[in-house]
């Protein structure tokens, strides 16, 4: 055997969490039990089109608001 077993029936930790994401010991049950597996990085990339269009136009329209008041508070 390459690893020691507490029971019998326990799995291999090594061969569940492959992954590369940090998760901390003490909330891995947890994590498992609510997510449905470890911690998955999103892939924005996958998102549709339209929902893409809509975040761009929405923050640069923040990011454009945002300017705009600061340079009102410098003129006022």
């Amino acid at each position: 055997m390459s690893t020691i077993k507490i029971h019998e029936t326990q799995p291999d930790k090594e061969r569940l969490y492959n992954n590369n994401t940090f998760v901390e010991e003490d909330l891995r049950s947890i994590q498992n039990i609510e997510g449905g597996g470890p911690i998955k990085l999103n892939d924005f990339n996958t998102l549709p089109r339209p929902l893409k269009v809509f975040g761009y136009f929405f923050f640069s329209a923040l990011v454009l608001f945002g300017a705009i008041t600061v340079l009102i508070s410098f003129l006022c």
